[in-house]
């Protein structure tokens, strides 16, 4: 009776278990990166919902007046939030962080009236907020409208300039990983050669001698993925421990993308290696099996 690929033996044990032991490693790097892409993206959306529109309003316009542009840009659809602020609030907020009392020296309001307006995440980019200017100030009653050009334009550059080095490290990182897992997962099946070629002589197709072997890989993925990830879970608390405020902004979601993440690359990289190495010896003629 042939051997099955599973059987469990001392020298299969220790193949899986070297096999795990890489898998998990490599996809501990992957899912760090995978982390690192999320917190990159959760970082720059916390940063364009701070993107605040301030539009002033003519000093002399009375309330029906700001209620009908109120709704103008409530009703838009750029529009997440807006928020009105009296000409006596804006002086007042000013007086507090100048720290000088100025109003009634004065005599008047500086400061005209205002609503500020915050936009949805999508429609951030310096672009958008050109044409959202424009629209705005073209509404009746709108003496001006600000934006934190160059806040955003030097956002948009910094993402630029990091995103290429990143795409290409972690392609590179991708490469890697394969490589490694393939080699690995190679000198695991090594050992079954011969049962390979018994198979193929004895009138197995390639399918049915690759399915225990793919179902195999798959399994070690999975349970390589579920280590990673636990290692990284370890890691994050660790990190936690040092710097709490850098994870706030972590929530099941993000644990989620990146369990999902982890996993699929996981079976994903498994398989493929599997099925590589697998095919390997199958087209190997039998002189060269020694």
């Amino acid at each position: 009776m042939s051997k099955s690929p599973f059987k469990t033996s001392r020298s299969n044990w220790s193949t899986s278990f070297s096999t795990i032991v890489g898998m998990t490693l490599t996809l501990t790097m992957l899912g760090l990166l995978t982390l690192l892409a999320l917190f990159g993206n959760e970082w720059q959306r916390m940063l364009r919902e701070q993107v605040v529109v301030q539009v002033f309003l003519q000093q002399e316009m009375d309330e029906p007046g700001v209620a009908r542009v109120k709704k103008i840009i409530d009703t838009a659809k750029y529009t997440q939030e807006a928020m009105y602020i009296t000409s006596e609030q804006a002086s007042r907020q000013m007086e507090e962080e100048l720290g000088e009392e100025f109003i009634e020296f004065l005599g008047y309001l500086p400061v005209p009236p205002s609503i500020d307006v915050k936009l949805k995440t999508e429609f951030t980019s310096l672009d958008s907020l050109q044409w959202i200017s424009e629209q705005i100030g073209a509404i009746e009653g709108v003496k001006e409208v600000e934006y934190q050009r160059v806040l955003l334009s030097k956002l948009e550059q910094n993402i630029r300039r990091l995103s290429l080095p990143l795409i290409v490290f972690a392609a590179l990182l991708l490469l890697i990983a394969v490589a490694l897992i393939n080699n690995t997962i190679r000198l695991s099946i090594f050992s079954k050669r011969f049962l390979i070629k018994s198979m193929q002589l004895v009138g197995a197709t390639r399918a049915f001698i690759r399915r225990p072997f793919i179902l195999k890989g798959i399994w070690l993925g999975i349970i390589s993925g579920l280590l990673a990830f636990g290692v990284i879970i370890a890691l994050l608390g660790l990190f936690r421990r040092i710097s709490g405020e850098l994870f706030e902004t972590l929530d099941i979601q993000t644990f989620a993308k990146l369990f999902g993440a982890v996993m699929a690359l996981g079976i994903l990289i498994a398989w493929i290696s599997t099925h590589m190495a697998v095919n390997k010896y199958i087209r190997l003629r039998q002189d060269q099996l020694y």
